[in-house]
């Protein structure tokens, strides 16, 4: 049986019907995380029941938690890790297919200088060419000062 069928057989077990994953990503790092477990009955957690599922080579016991988390990470089509990093969600449904696993990636990829608001950094760099040095027109340039303020009687 493939890792992906066993996990979703057992989440199928726990009434599990989809866990959420926060993945965060940047430099040469990244950061999964467990945001949410919702079960059949409605009842949201966050964490997931600690349970080993199998022994592996060197003798660790591996864990629900640590397996799903593993796939998760995994998951995204992108590098959302180097670089600039990315950031998004991953959604794992047991019950959308009857044998594996259904995964949802919402991921942002980031490249070298990329950073997400580049909108906001280029509204400090508006120059006004009518203003500019460089106006041959015989006007000086400059910019009418309006001082608004209380008035002595």
């Amino acid at each position: 049986m493939e890792m992906a069928e066993r996990l979703g057989a057992i989440l199928r077990a726990l009434e599990i019907i989809e866990i959420e994953y926060a993945l965060n990503g940047s430099g040469d790092s990244g950061e999964g995380s467990l945001e949410r477990v919702e079960y059949k009955d409605g009842t949201e957690t966050h964490a997931l029941p600690d349970i080993p599922i199998f022994i592996g080579n060197s003798g660790d016991i591996e864990r629900l938690s640590d397996l799903l988390i593993g796939l998760a990470e995994n998951a995204p089509d992108g590098d959302w890790v180097n670089n600039e990093g990315g950031y998004g969600s991953v959604y794992i449904h047991p019950f959308e297919d009857d044998e594996d696993l259904q995964i949802d990636c919402d991921m942002t990829f980031r490249e070298d200088g990329d950073y997400g608001d580049d909108d906001d950094d280029n509204d400090d760099d508006f120059v006004d060419d009518d203003l500019t040095d460089d106006d041959d027109s015989g006007a000086d340039g400059s910019v009418p000062l309006l001082v608004v303020g209380e008035v002595a009687s």
